[in-house]
């Protein structure tokens, strides 16, 4: 593909599941396929870092108080901006942030609104609750904004998990240009506009378990899902005009309506990651429905705005995303207008791949793609 650096790979992990909700298994997709080393890579010993903490005023015009940390290291090689999922907080993100830190990234985090600690008793937006996912954004903005600011000889990378994903997709169309490169795991987009649908060769893994090898195909993996949820959309990017400002609020009382928590199956493979997950006290045991309506809400904008997201971007996803279906990542590739784009599959783990037996490798693959444009 010329100078362009494309490519679409599924990386086989040797975890104790394999494909996911995909679009298509990764050999229908015509997906690449690695085998990593098995076992997950030591953590270099970082340099000292400088830890600071605190709170910002979200642009809201609220009040709401957003919690934050930054870990910054002597001659650091750039920032990168890391987004949380959903119910859970920027605390378990601690192994990425060690990884990064110890290659030479300053790391930057939140909590997000209804969150950890910015779902304190004194914020208007309830834990479990998100109220519009334009000031969840904007919230990340002011903390890249305060990331660049302090180290304004480097630049800033974001790095999006689950619904930090979306928010991340979301940050690129709507800041555009403000980051050097975004990094996605467990995101993308239900439906793809461009009405492309790029695939590549495949090569079997040779890492793979037998109890992978036992597992019963996903829906995606029986379904075309890639293919259906795939248009040539021009038609509909000429009647949406200034779609990208599109607001969807949360309607009124939808902080009072709450479920349980679900987000447990599919997650993780490993079982002490799910039992931490479970009784983590900051990890929301609830969600409120104004909270999924605002999650519903960016995925579809994200994939009507996909044609204006440019930004280089490393697009990741466990093949056994039992959460998010990992076709959403295929269809977010295609849609997008980046002419610096790469997609990662990461054969037999599930949603939470920076958990999973192939952490080691995703962070190697995270770094050296971030090295790589760190340029």
């Amino acid at each position: 593909m010329t100078s362009q650096r494309k490519s679409l790979r599924v990386v086989a992990a040797g975890s104790a599941l394999s494909l996911a909700l995909a679009g298509l298994t990764p050999a229908a997709a015509g997906a690449q396929v690695i085998a990593p080393a098995p076992g997950a890579a030591p953590v270099a010993a970082a340099p000292q870092a400088a830890v600071n903490e605190g709170y910002f005023t979200s642009a809201d015009g609220k009040n709401t108080q957003v919690y934050w940390k930054s870990q910054t290291v002597p001659n650091a090689k750039g920032n990168v901006v890391v987004v949380h999922g959903a119910a859970e907080h920027s605390g378990r993100y601690d192994y990425v942030a060690d990884r990064l830190l110890a290659d030479g990234y300053n790391v930057y985090r939140l909590d997000h609104r209804g969150h950890g600690k910015t779902a304190e008793a004194d914020n208007s937006v309830v834990r479990g609750h998100i109220d519009d996912f334009h000031y969840l954004v904007d919230d990340v903005n002011i903390l890249t904004q305060k990331a660049k600011a302090e180290n304004p000889n480097v630049k800033t990378f974001m790095l999006g998990h689950s619904m930090g994903a979306l928010a991340a997709q979301f940050y690129g169309i709507k800041y555009p240009g403000e980051v050097a490169g975004i990094i996605t795991n467990g995101g993308g987009a239900p439906i793809n506009l461009s009405g492309r649908n790029e695939a590549g060769p495949v090569i079997t893994p040779q890492e793979i378990t037998q109890k992978q090898r036992e597992l019963d195909p996903t829906l995606s993996e029986r379904l075309p899902l890639t293919e259906l949820t795939t248009f040539n959309g021009q038609i509909a990017q000429q009647v949406l005009p200034g779609r990208v400002d599109v607001h969807v609020p949360s309607a009124p009382f939808t902080d009072q309506i709450q479920v349980p928590n679900a987000f447990t199956d599919g997650v993780a493979s490993d079982p002490e990651v799910s039992a931490q997950y479970e009784t983590d006290p900051l990890v929301n045991k609830k969600l409120s429905l104004g909270m999924v309506q605002q999650m519903v809400f960016a995925g579809f904008y994200d994939g009507v705005n996909a044609d204006r997201f440019t930004a280089p971007t490393l697009i990741m996803h466990g093949t056994k995303d039992g959460l998010v279906p990992s076709y959403f990542a295929q269809d977010w590739y295609n849609g997008i207008a980046s002419q610096d784009k790469e997609i990662v599959y990461w054969e037999g783990q599930m949603h939470e791949v920076f958990n999973e037996p192939a952490k080691g490798e995703a962070m190697d693959k995270v770094i050296n793609w971030l090295n790589a444009h760190n340029v």
